[in-house]
């Protein structure tokens, strides 16, 4: 394992939300955070990161590690759905990697899986992978021209 492997999962200091931590794999078009609990302030600072992104480069890409989730964590990240409606249009996903090692995580995912063709902030392509699979995950959200 190189130091450049483990680095890119490694938080930076680039947010004052104690919702996420913005990881060092962030670069161009690609946004890779770790989500904590979800706020409303927390939420407004993601999708603002998102918006300057999109302003950039036409689309984003996220990678977002969901690790150690509990109930409450979940429950927390559903108030989430009023920003989408006002700020997902402002936006563009291209690609979404959801990393997680919980229920609740994978619970959240696939419910947004299921509203997908009708919701706002959409990706055009998404995925969840075990947190071991995590390399994988950014490798596919990075790719230039990924792989089904």
């Amino acid at each position: 394992m190189t130091d450049d492997f483990v680095s890119k999962f490694t938080a930076t200091e680039r947010t004052t939300s104690p919702m996420f931590e913005i990881l060092k794999a962030t670069r161009d078009n690609v946004v890779a955070v770790r989500m904590g609990d979800g706020t409303p302030a927390g939420y407004r600072e993601f999708y603002d990161l998102l918006v300057e992104k999109t302003d950039e480069f036409g689309t984003v890409h996220v990678y977002e590690e969901t690790t150690e989730w509990t109930l409450s964590t979940y429950l927390s990240h559903l108030h989430g759905v009023v920003p989408d409606l006002r700020t997902g249009p402002k936006f563009d996903i291209g690609r979404y990697a959801a990393v997680g090692d919980s229920r609740w995580a994978k619970l959240l995912y696939y419910q947004w899986r299921a509203i997908d063709p009708v919701w706002p902030v959409s990706p055009d392509e998404m995925r969840y992978h075990g947190l071991s699979e995590r390399d994988r995950a950014l490798d596919w959200v990075t790719a230039a021209s990924p792989t089904k």
